[in-house]
């Protein structure tokens, strides 16, 4: 039988002060954290905002399709690549607006239904999530270039020792 250390492979893997430092106060981060948070969020914002994108080009999605709303998808998945590479508070900003104008567009065509749409509360409440991080997105990029460098966390990584 394999005795397995679950604590520290939680540590590893999913809760590591060097790549996962999200309850670290933004004072307290260093370049390298600040990165790899920065990363994890602009992937994920990226990859949910181009698929919005694509779906905003067919008619099978849930609002119709809507160039201007695809067109808007893409340039929100434009400005997390451009904040992930370069760290500059107008574009944190931009992409901090997303989450924003999803909440308004849910509220103005989310709700229109007769019966209240499950869906649209599980949404709404992702993005009020979203938002409560803005904030902290917009104070990364602010505090980003006084920030102490700090060290790379090891390359290689194994699931058991």
């Amino acid at each position: 039988m394999v005795n397995m250390d679950w604590e520290s492979l939680f540590k590893r893997y999913v809760w590591d002060s060097q790549t996962t430092p999200y309850f670290t106060a933004v004072s307290k981060l260093t370049r390298v954290q600040a990165n790899y948070e920065v990363l994890a969020f602009c992937l994920f914002f990226g990859v949910l905002f181009a698929v919005v994108a694509l779906g905003a080009l067919t008619e099978k999605a849930m609002f119709g399709r809507s160039p201007i709303l695809g067109l808007y998808a893409f340039s929100v998945v434009a400005g997390s690549v451009v904040f992930n590479y370069t760290k500059v508070v107008w574009s944190a900003v931009y992409i901090s607006a997303a989450p924003l104008s999803v909440l308004i567009y849910v509220v103005i065509y989310g709700f229109s239904d007769k019966a209240l749409r499950m869906d649209s509360f599980i949404v709404a409440g992702g993005v009020l999530l979203m938002l409560l991080y803005a904030p902290r997105l917009i104070g990364i990029a602010r505090a980003y270039p006084n920030m102490k460098e700090g060290d790379e966390p090891p390359k290689r990584r194994r699931l058991f020792k």
